[in-house]
């Protein structure tokens, strides 16, 4: 175990380390006056519709969560969703997405929610995040055929990753709900009955397109905000690889580590650093400055990360 947290947090130091010499990097190209300009300049109606569209997107996931947990645990919609936003605004605000612990922690504390089973949602949610993203963004090497051919690998290397994880899971929770699962772990594995159930499964992966969908649509919104002007398929890259950036925990609300993402996919498709800049600066903020004013409003004891006493079972 010292072992495994001691690697966590040698992992999370090296992340930010890199995160921070890359952006440092960026930062002595950038011409400052001109991102000033970029930034003050930005039209605020799309930037408004596209905070909107996050807190879209956040109640897609709140979504996925309760089809997830279902039969066993029910938990109604509406509280989901504060318990959402609780938990991504408590990421925002602390390193390494502790939020996501928050959410395990509440839904145990006023759910009777077990921690294993809310752990296996957490996972599969993961799991499925990656492949609906890489869904949406397939046809990227395709509809921009310049980009370098690292951009299809890394597509291919997540899809197969993904897959193969996934085909692991079908047959590992069959085989832990062939008998009583006992420890932990086991616990957990069977938390994950949802690969096993197509209906539910189906549902899952629709929502998470159409979150997907949303959160594309933002990005096209931001970027025409600081007037860049691209096709979808330089929005579906952006996408991706901001999202492939963010993959490993590192700074709070991946500040930093979202805007080097970004600054590699318009790099390659020839955006001015400055406009590049001003839109990643401006897709952040437009999701994190509501998402922690709401959170604390929503959830302030939570967001704290303090949690009543009382437990409230599920239906």
């Amino acid at each position: 175990m010292g072992l495994s947290v001691r690697t966590t947090k040698l992992l999370r130091i090296a992340t930010i380390a890199i995160v921070a010499v890359l952006v440092g990097v960026f930062a002595s190209r950038i011409e400052w006056h001109e991102l000033t300009a970029a930034l003050r300049d930005a039209d605020p109606a799309p930037l408004v519709l596209s905070s909107a569209l996050y807190f879209v997107c956040l109640f897609g996931k709140s979504l996925v969560w309760r089809i997830m947990l279902e039969p066993r645990n029910v938990v109604p919609i509406r509280r989901m969703y504060r318990y959402t936003i609780a938990a991504q605004a408590a990421s925002a605000l602390t390193p390494a997405r502790a939020g996501e612990l928050l959410r395990v922690w509440v839904l145990k504390k006023r759910d009777g929610v077990p921690a294993a089973e809310a752990t296996a949602v957490a996972i599969a949610e993961k799991l499925l995040l990656v492949i609906t993203l890489l869904i949406v963004v397939a046809p990227v090497p395709w509809l921009l055929p310049r980009l370098p051919d690292w951009v299809a690998n890394a597509m291919l290397t997540s899809a197969g990753i993904g897959a193969g994880m996934l085909v692991v899971l079908f047959f590992a929770v069959g085989r832990v709900d062939a008998r009583e699962p006992r420890s932990w772990f086991a616990r957990m594995i069977a938390g994950m009955h949802v690969v096993r159930d197509p209906k539910r499964m189906a549902l899952a992966v629709i929502t998470l397109l159409f979150t997907w969908s949303a959160d594309l649509i933002a990005v096209m919104l931001v970027l025409h905000a600081v007037g860049i002007d691209l096709p979808i398929a330089g929005g579906m890259f952006i996408l991706f690889t901001f999202n492939l950036a963010i993959a490993l925990p590192s700074t709070p609300g991946q500040i930093g580590a979202l805007q080097v993402g970004a600054l590699v996919a318009t790099g390659l498709l020839r955006i001015p650093e400055e406009q590049a800049l001003a839109f990643a600066l401006l897709y952040q903020a437009m999701q994190l400055v509501p998402l922690v004013i709401v959170g604390l409003i929503l959830e302030l004891d939570l967001v704290r990360g303090r949690i009543p006493a009382e437990p409230q079972p599920a239906a």
